[in-house]
């Protein structure tokens, strides 16, 4: 076990407390130095002339001590056995209290994409194909840690009230201070409470997030379970899991870490310079290093904490997310970044996928589909999914499936994260000058479109205004342009609806635009 304090002789007692062995002071040794075994084992006379740096020491004795090669042996973030602790985030806390997450200056604001998908309306719509209000929505951050994403919700849901709550006192005053700073202090409230105290809020909830938790609970069911059961009945859930196969090299870090004691207790500098040393005096070549390691970017002592040091991280499947949701007793909306899990775009040419596969993908339930996706492209570090109470969704129909008849019933307004001055200003712009409007300078989603042509932007003028309907917007397109600017004939009304239903369907179900039946 490492003691706390931080003086030269800690280097020793990691590497002696892990593996039994009795060496000088760390780092001073010279080529003549031999490690020696304080309970060696049979048949273990080893005593070759090895430098007492970090990476022969490790080297050295994981090809002697026998017990090194029983997997049993060793700890594994992705499938921990039983904490032998009687409360198994105790560690989690005190990761958090020494360095809340995430660790951004107080007085910067989050980015568009960010409120985004901390907009209710988002998952709202996504779910019900409805327009919501945020004016008057109670919603509940879980394990909200520095205030950041309780910030972001409180600027992307206006009039809505948000409460905080994280296991970490010193997250939670940071969070306090946070949002203070910014003076939304009273829309707020921030309570230092476990997912699973959740119930003593006596509150019930329009939305709740819970970002870069669920993961670290002992059972991710009772999480959600913990959630729904202050959640109203037509309300939200956003969480996420972390990816086994994204993140796998890094889980196989974390259990090296594990293996060489860095984990035993609350890891600090001293371990973040040990497993430092280590990455660095390996060879570049070697597979763990180039896949994780990034001399630069590992300067950064909250990367290195939150991604090779971080206790009780885990990776989990699709398969395991859907379990969670059905033994919660919740029921799945979508994926929150769902274009990004298009099957269509694993192949070069979609129209002529291998027939088995198209059958079967079209047959297949959603979580077959995202599983598939998952175990060829595994490129997302969350699953990240919402979720609700079974049977809370109003039936809808995609977009490119309705009629024109369904068109003549609908109404369409720009995503709120986009009502801004100065998209306003840069729309205006684009449509006197001729040029292209470039949506990812607004809001720069990952599968969304970069830009769009002025005779495109010039649908999306009346917007600006509010919320329209298709005929308000047919009417004005047809103003604006009444006639082809080829043959300067008059454009007829048909072509200008055919031209506003693929503008409203494309951008809509790319997410800039929220269009519904009325």
């Amino acid at each position: 076990m490492v003691t706390t304090d931080r003086r030269s002789g800690d280097r020793e007692r990691i590497w002696g407390d892990r593996f039994g062995i009795e060496m000088g002071q760390y780092g001073q040794g010279s080529p003549g130095n031999r490690l020696t075994m304080a309970n060696p084992w049979p048949r273990q006379d080893f005593n070759p002339p090895l430098p007492l740096g970090l990476p022969a020491l490790a080297l050295g004795q994981l090809f002697v001590n026998p017990r090194m090669t029983d997997p049993s042996l060793l700890p594994s973030p992705i499938n921990p056995a039983d904490d032998p602790l009687e409360d198994p985030l105790a560690k989690v806390r005190a990761q958090f209290d020494r360095a809340p997450y995430p660790r951004i200056p107080l007085d910067l604001l989050p980015a568009e994409t960010h409120t985004y998908w901390h907009d209710f309306r988002t998952a709202y719509y996504r779910r019900n194909q409805k327009i919501a209000n945020t004016e008057g929505r109670l919603m509940l951050d879980v394990g909200c840690g520095s205030g950041y994403g309780v910030l972001s919700m409180a600027l992307a849901n206006p009039g809505a009230r948000i409460v905080g709550v994280d296991l970490s006192p010193a997250s939670v005053d940071l969070a306090q201070k946070r949002l203070e700073h910014h003076g939304l202090g009273d829309r707020v409230e921030f309570h230092a409470l476990a997912m699973e105290e959740l119930s003593q809020l006596g509150m019930e909830f329009d939305y709740i997030n819970c970002d870069e938790l669920l993961y670290l609970q002992p059972d991710p069911a009772d999480g959600l379970a913990a959630m729904k059961a202050v959640l109203k009945p037509d309300g939200i859930i956003r969480s996420n899991l972390h990816s086994l196969y994204q993140r796998f090299d890094y889980f196989k870090a974390q259990s090296l870490a594990h293996l060489i004691g860095l984990m035993d207790d609350n890891p600090g500098e001293l371990e973040m310079g040990i497993l430092t040393e280590l990455m660095e005096s390996l060879k570049d070549t070697t597979l763990l290093k180039m896949r994780i390691w990034d001399s630069e970017k590992m300067q950064n002592e909250q990367r290195v904490m939150m991604n090779l040091l971080f206790q009780r991280d885990r990776g989990f499947t699709i398969p395991q997310l859907f379990d969670y949701i059905d033994r919660s007793g919740l029921e799945f909306i979508s994926m929150t970044d769902w274009q990004s899990w298009e099957v269509t775009d694993l192949f070069k040419d979609p129209e002529n996928m291998p027939i088995s596969i198209a059958f079967g993908l079209s047959e297949a339930p959603i979580s077959d589909q995202l599983h598939f996706f998952d175990l060829i492209r595994s490129n997302h570090r969350l699953l990240d999914f919402w979720c609700g109470h079974p049977d809370a969704a109003q039936p809808w129909t995609a977009l490119s499936d309705w009629e024109p008849e369904d068109w003549h019933q609908s109404r369409a307004a720009l995503h709120p994260q986009l009502d801004t001055p100065e998209f306003a200003a840069d729309l205006k712009n684009v449509v006197l000058k001729g040029t292209d409007l470039k949506l990812d300078q607004h809001l720069s989603l990952k599968w969304g479109w970069e830009s769009v042509s002025s005779a495109i932007a010039l649908g999306l003028l009346p917007l600006l205004e509010g919320m329209k309907t298709f005929t308000e917007l047919a009417d004005s397109l047809q103003q604006l342009r009444p006639v082809d600017p080829v043959t300067l004939e008059p454009i007829a009304r048909s072509e200008v609806e055919a031209a506003l239903r693929y503008l409203l369907s494309e951008l809509g179900q790319a997410g800039y635009l929220l269009v519904e039946l009325t």
